[in-house]
C-alpha cells in the first residue's frame, strides 16, 4: 500500500555554487531516482508547498521541475490529489532485477573464465605489501632496498626537459637505447648474442605470452607445458585454442622424451630452463640441446622464460637455451618486474630476425610501446651501472633472507614441513605429509591472514606429493621468528601440530 504522505525526498542533494540551476538539479535527481527503481510507479510527492520547506526552495523552483517530470511523463498530477511517479514505472526496480540475466561474453571469454586458476581467485594485491607480516607469497619482493633517490634522479632528467620524442607515442620496438641497453647486458649476463633490433620491449611478460600465442598458434595446435608448469604463461596460450601436453619435471628438467612419445609435432614449448617454475630445477645441457634439436626437426618453437634467473646464490648459469641454438627456434622472454618493481610493467622478448617484423604488427594492432619515459629512466639506469649493482644488492640480501627463515621454519617446523635450501630465485618448496590437501591447507592458512600458494595449483596432473611454496624474499631477516611463529600457530589452531 502506498503512502498517502509522500516520500521524505532525503537523498536530494542540491548544490547551491552548481552553475546548473536548482530547478535543473531538482529535476534530475528525481529522474535519476525513478529510473534506477527507487521511486516506483503509484508513489506520492510530497506537496510543493512541503517541499519548498524542506528543500528550502521557492515553490517556482519546484514547480519548474515538476512541469519538466510531467511532460516527460515521469510524474502524473492527480487534481485534488497531489503529484504521484507515473504507473508505467510500477515495479521496475524490481522486474530490472528479475529481467537482468548474465552478460554475454564471447566463447575466448568463457573459456578463459573457466580455466582460469584459484590460484588468481580471491589474491589481493596488499597481500603483496612487505609490511603484510603473515605474507609468504612467491614472487614477492622487497621495495624497501630498491634505490628510489637514484631512479628519482633518472627520471627528472627527462621530465625536466621532455622532448616531443619522450611525450610522443614512442617507437613500436621500444625505446632505441633501452632495446641497446638490453642487448648488450643479456649478452653480458647470459650469452645471448643479439641486436637492438631483435629486442622488442612489451608490458611486461605476460603480454609476451599472449603475443607471441598470437602470432604462432593455430586453434588446436599443441603445445609442451611444463607440469606443474607457469600458469599465466599455459592460460596465456590456451586462450589461444592450444591443446596443452603437459611434461613431467624430473631433476634434470622437462622430460623431452614423454613429450616425444605423446605429441613430438607440437608447435611449440614453454619452459623455464634456468630456474624451472615452481620447482626450482636447473634444466641440464643435455635437456637443453636436446629441445633445441628437437624444434629444428618439427620445425617448432621454443619459447624461454628466463625466470628470476638474476637470483642465483651459487654456482654459475648455464647459457640461455637462446646462446645455444644456431637454427633460430627460441624466443626469449625477460622481464623486470621482480629485479625492480612490478608497476614498472616493463618487460622484453628477443627474437630471430624472421619473426621481429610479424611480431611488431601484430603488436601495432593490439597497443603501443610501454611509457617512453619509464623506458628512458629504465635505459639510464642500465647504462650507468646502477641495473647491475641493484642485481648484486639484492642477490646478498635475498639469499641472507633466505636462510634466516629456512633456520625458522626447520627449528620450529621441521617435523612438519620437508624444506631444503634453494640455489635460485624467490621462493622454497616446503614438502607437506603426503597424506595432506596442499590446496586446503593454503585455503585455511589464508583464513588465518597467512598467504601462500599450494604447489597443486601450478598442476595439471598431480603426481607430486603435496607442498606450499613459501616465499623469502619480502621477509626482512629480522622478521623471519615472527613471521614463522605466526604460521605455526595457525597450522596449530588448523590442527595440522601436535600441542607441545
Amino acid at each position: 500500500m502506498k503512502s498517502p504522505a509522500g516520500l521524505l525526498l532525503s537523498a536530494i542533494e542540491l548544490d547551491r555554487t552548481s552553475a546548473i540551476p536548482l530547478y535543473r538539479q531538482l529535476y534530475l535527481q528525481i529522474r535519476k531516482q525513478i529510473l534506477s527503481g527507487k521511486m516506483q510507479g503509484g508513489v506520492r510527492l510530497p506537496s510543493t508547498r512541503t517541499l519548498s520547506k524542506e528543500l528550502a526552495l521557492s515553490r517556482i523552483t519546484i514547480l519548474n521541475a515538476f512541469d519538466q517530470l510531467i511532460a516527460e511523463g515521469f510524474l502524473a498530477s492527480r487534481t485534488g490529489a497531489g503529484t504521484y511517479v507515473g504507473n508505467e514505472w510500477e515495479s521496475r526496480g524490481i522486474a530490472d532485477e528479475e529481467q537482468r540475466q548474465p552478460p554475454r561474453l564471447s566463447d575466448l571469454s568463457q573459456s578463459m573464465l573457466s580455466l582460469r586458476s584459484s590460484h588468481f581467485r580471491g589474491v589481493s594485491y596488499t597481500d603483496w605489501d612487505p609490511a603484510t607480516p603473515t605474507s609468504f607469497l612467491p614472487s614477492h619482493s622487497t621495495y624497501d632496498a630498491f634505490p628510489l633517490a637514484v631512479w628519482r634522479r633518472l627520471m627528472n632528467r627527462h621530465l625536466l626537459k621532455p622532448t616531443k620524442a619522450m611525450l610522443g607515442y614512442g617507437e613500436l620496438q621500444g625505446l632505441q637505447a633501452l632495446r641497446a641497453a638490453i642487448a648488450e647486458y643479456v649478452f653480458d649476463a647470459r650469452g645471448i648474442d643479439c641486436s637492438a633490433e631483435q629486442v622488442v620491449i612489451v608490458s611486461g611478460a605476460q603480454q609476451a605470452f599472449n603475443l607471441l600465442g598470437m602470432l604462432l598458434l593455430n586453434p588446436q595446435d599443441s603445445v609442451w607445458m611444463e607440469d606443474p608448469g607457469h600458469i599465466a604463461a599455459r592460460i596465456a596460450l590456451q586462450a589461444q585454442g592450444a591443446q596443452v601436453v603437459p611434461l613431467r619435471i624430473d631433476e634434470q628438467g622437462i622430460d623431452i622424451q614423454q613429450g616425444l612419445a605423446e605429441c613430438p609435432d607440437a608447435r611449440l614449448v614453454f619452459t623455464t630452463p634456468s630456474r624451472q617454475h615452481p620447482l626450482g630445477v636447473t634444466m641440464s645441457y643435455a635437456r637443453r640441446q636436446a629441445l633445441i634439436d628437437w624444434a629444428a626437426q618439427y620445425q617448432s618453437w621454443i619459447i624461454e622464460d628466463d625466470c628470476d634467473s638474476e637470483f642465483r646464490y651459487s654456482g654459475r648459469l648455464l647459457p640461455a637455451l637462446y646462446a645455444m641454438d644456431r637454427m633460430a627456434r627460441v624466443i626469449y622472454v625477460g622481464t623486470f618486474s621482480k629485479v625492480l618493481f612490478p608497476s614498472l610493467r616493463l618487460g622484453y622478448v628477443i627474437l630471430p630476425q624472421a619473426l621481429v617484423e610479424p611480431f611488431c604488427t601484430l603488436r601495432a594492432v593490439m597497443d603501443r610501446s610501454p611509457p617512453t619515459l619509464l623506458q628512458a629512466t629504465t635505459a639510464d639506469f642500465m647504462r650507468e651501472g646502477h641495473f647491475l649493482g641493484h642485481i648484486r644488492r639484492m642477490r646478498a640480501l635475498y639469499q641472507a633472507r633466505q636462510q634466516a627463515l629456512l633456520e625458522q621454519l626447520q627449528q620450529q617446523l621441521g617435523g612438519f614441513f620437508n624444506i631444503t635450501q634453494v640455489e635460485a630465485g624467490m621462493h622454497l618448496i616446503a614438502w607437506l605429509p603426503p597424506t595432506l590437501d596442499d590446496d586446503v591447507i593454503a585455503r585455511e592458512l589464508a583464513r588465518h591472514n597467512i598467504h601462500t600458494y599450494a604447489l597443486s595449483d601450478y598442476c595439471l596432473e598431480h603426481v607430486l606429493p603435496p607442498a606450499l611454496l613459501i616465499g623469502f624474499a619480502g621477509t626482512p631477516e629480522s622478521q623471519a621468528q615472527e613471521r614463522v611463529e605466526a604460521l605455526a600457530r595457525a597450522l596449530s589452531k588448523m590442527g595440522y601440530l601436535q600441542a607441545t
